[in-house]
This record gives C-alpha cells, sequence and structure tokens, in this order.
C-alpha cells in the first residue's frame, strides 16, 4: 500500500491483500471502482495493485449529506482526490460520480461497461441497509469483467446487519452468477460461478505457502464451497 498509507482515514486493513494478490495473479491488470470511498484509502490499494495508469470509478454522495442514511463514512471528494495523487494515482485517472448509489441505472451501466471494459475488481462499501446494499451488488454485477471480483464491506459485522441480512436475501431467493468465494477481514469476496473453484484453491494455495499463520476453514456457504481467512494480524511481511 505504500509509506505513509496509515495517515489516510479509512478502514483498509493491509492483510487483505492475503487474498487480494493471489486473486490479481489470476485476474490480471485492469479497472477498479469503489461505491463508498470515504477518503480513497482501499481505493488507493486496489488502483496500485491492478495498475495506477488504468482508468478507475469512485462513486459516492460526497457532500450529498441527506442521502447518506446510516451515517457509515462521509466521502470528501477533494480529499480523494489529494490522496490518490500524494500515493502516485492521478487523479485524472479516476472519475467520480457523486451519486446516491439508488439511482444508478441500466445507462449508467452502459455507459461505465463502455468506458472501463468490466470492472476487474468492486468494492461495495457504501450505505449498509438492506435496500442499498442488495442494490449495489447488482448494480456491480452489472458492470463487471467476467473474471472480476467484487467484496462487500462489513459482512458479519454486528454494528451493520443490514449487510448479512441482504446478502442473504439475495442468495436465499435468487441465483447469481456471482457467488460467494471467501470471507476474511470484515469483507465478503464474490466471483463468478465461473471461476470459483480455480480462485479458491489458488488462494488457499498461495496462503497455505506464503502466509502459514493465516487460519483457512473451507465452508459451504448458500451451497457453494467457500473459504474462511483468519489472517493473524499481529504480523504481516510485504507482498512481492
Amino acid at each position: 500500500l505504500g509509506v505513509g498509507i496509515n495517515q489516510v482515514k479509512g478502514w483498509c486493513i493491509p492483510h487483505l491483500w492475503q487474498a487480494i494478490w493471489p486473486l490479481y495473479q489470476k485476474i490480471g491488470k485492469g479497472s477498479v471502482a469503489e461505491i463508498g470511498v470515504f477518503e480513497g484509502k482501499f481505493l488507493i490499494g486496489l488502483a496500485k495493485t491492478f495498475g495506477a495508469d488504468m482508468p478507475h470509478a469512485a462513486i459516492d454522495v460526497f457532500n450529498m449529506q441527506r442521502f447518506n442514511l446510516d451515517k457509515a463514512g462521509v466521502g470528501k471528494r477533494e480529499a480523494v482526490l489529494e490522496t490518490l495523487a500524494a500515493h502516485g494515482v492521478a487523479p485524472a485517472n479516476v472519475t467520480c460520480y457523486k451519486r446516491d448509489s439508488l439511482t444508478l441505472n441500466v445507462q449508467d451501466t452502459m455507459h461505465m461497461r463502455r468506458k472501463f471494459e468490466g470492472f476487474k475488481f468492486f468494492s461495495v462499501g457504501g450505505c449498509h441497509e438492506v435496500l442499498h446494499t442488495m442494490n449495489d451488488i447488482e448494480f456491480a454485477m452489472s458492470v463487471m469483467d467476467p473474471a472480476g471480483i467484487i467484496t462487500v464491506d462489513d459482512y458479519h459485522n454486528p454494528d451493520w446487519p443490514g449487510v448479512v441480512e441482504a446478502v442473504s436475501k439475495m442468495y436465499l431467493l435468487r441465483e447469481f452468477t456471482f457467488v460467494p468465494l471467501l470471507y476474511t477481514c470484515g469483507k465478503l469476496f464474490l466471483c463468478s460461478r465461473s471461476y470459483l473453484d480455480e480462485y479458491r484453491d489458488h488462494v488457499k494455495a498461495y496462503v497455505k505457502e506464503n502466509f502459514p499463520e493465516t487460519r483457512m476453514k473451507e465452508v459451504t456457504r448458500f451451497g457453494y464451497k467457500t473459504l474462511n481467512m483468519k489472517p493473524n494480524q499481529a504480523s504481516w511481511k510485504d507482498i512481492v
């Protein structure tokens, strides 16, 4: 994530890259997006992983705080652009969309698919209420590269019960092309069903070889064979 990233406000534990880096090895370079960027901490890490010179997207209500229903965080467009520039991601490469994510529509889907050619990684971390979470996950699915990854913030966090309720409603009531892949560090990772076995097995092998202190367990989640990861947060080494 680079020197000084801890000075940026927001939550982004570096141990997430135990899962993100091996997935990048499979997916390759491309555009990333985030709904609910706060000051851009996680977005910086994603952009630098998947290509700082690629076009990326930041979707947030920013100063339209009347739409920040759960007060999960106050995103500031100027702060996002400043932190991006300070950490090696040119602001010109990041398109900021000042939107309530519930207003994202088919036209937005078509626009983003043309502009970004399918996101390789999409972080869902906006409003944590049930309706917003379901809407944001489904929107992410509509603009993804088939080989891409979606993450859902605060899954299992008791302070934000709407997230786990939203995911449960989705997968208990319907079938989706993107399905649960793994859970780690508070985030649920989703991938295309077509890549599920390949990605899960690759992450498992990578972590076993490089981070033997990380606890892993295969579990069935909504009928899919997924992976739970619990890194040893007392230790860290750079990913190379």
